[in-house]
């Protein structure tokens, strides 16, 4: 499945199925909801964060490490408003295990298919805690430096990673009408989410989007709320933002005209709900802009 939502994460070499990011998230920046069929370890460097992943919140501080399985929609934002955050992101396919081996698809399977997950957290009290750490960082300076041979140990590290992962965090095994019960009801609220997505200025209302995951309000709000770590009319205020920021700083695109292209009724609300979820103005902000 595709969608806007989808993040199709840039790998540099086919041979070597993985990248290492290593941003800083400046203020006002955060990671926007996404999924990716990929496998991904965080180590946060600096700075305090609220993940969301799988509809699960997790507050994290520096030193601490997260685990996303493949499909998992998951979202970052600062839990200080004034200051940044920084994170080691390490995205790997799972081909980079070496799944020609039979046993190693034996083992890399359930996660791949969703039948088995390994624990979003990794707590820094659990006595892997150090060795994945150590080993986490030694990739990322590996695949940063590049010194020679380092794709062996890039490749290595990944195997070491995810069999002690699979072996100490494991935390879930469903059955096969589990397994389908949980793709459905994912693949409803990714199809849904990529509608809202793609266009700002709909009107969706709650029961209009329950009824799109085939679910009563009362079920789809506590669903919604739980899958995006957002209520639904919060999400649908921060998109329209999302895009009224993008138009004001890459268009010419009058403030008014740009309320009407996000579905804001009005510019006063428009500009109310603007600077309630970005301190500034629309006019401000377009006139830092144009001063940079």
């Amino acid at each position: 499945m595709r969608s806007d939502l989808y993040e199709n994460t840039l790998m540099t070499d086919p041979a070597l199925p993985i990248n290492v990011f290593h941003p800083t998230f400046e203020i006002g920046c955060s990671l926007p909801l996404h999924w990716h069929e990929h496998f991904e370890l965080i180590y946060v460097e600096s700075g305090e964060v609220l993940y969301t992943i799988g509809g699960q919140p997790f507050k994290v501080k520096p030193g601490d490490m997260l685990f996303v399985n493949s499909g998992e929609l998951h979202s970052a934002a600062s839990l200080q408003p004034n200051e940044p955050f920084t994170i080691y992101a390490l995205v790997f396919n799972p081909s980079i295990l070496g799944l020609k081996e039979p046993h190693i698809v034996d083992l890399v399977a359930p996660y791949t298919n969703g039948m088995s997950m390994i624990a979003n957290r990794i707590g820094q009290t659990d006595p892997m805690y150090p060795l994945l750490k150590h080993t986490t960082l030694q990739l990322a300076g590996e695949f940063e430096r590049k010194p020679r041979g380092y794709e062996l140990a890039v490749r290595s590290y990944c195997q070491l990673l995810f069999t002690w992962l699979s072996r100490e965090f494991s935390v879930m095994q469903r059955s096969d009408s589990e397994m389908n019960a949980f793709r459905a009801r994912t693949d409803r609220f990714k199809e849904l989410l990529t509608r809202l997505e793609s266009d700002v200025a709909e009107r969706v209302t709650v029961e209009q989007a329950a009824s799109f995951v085939h679910m009563s309000p009362y079920h789809f709000c506590r669903m919604f709320k739980k899958v995006t770590g957002q209520t639904f009319v919060q999400y649908m205020n921060i998109n329209r933002i999302n895009r009224a920021e993008y138009l004001l700083k890459n268009t010419s695109m009058s403030v008014t005209d740009i309320a009407a292209e996000i579905g804001c009724s009005s510019i006063n609300s428009f500009s109310k709900l603007f600077r309630q979820l970005r301190g500034v103005s629309p006019r401000d902000l377009r006139k830092g802009q144009r001063s940079v």
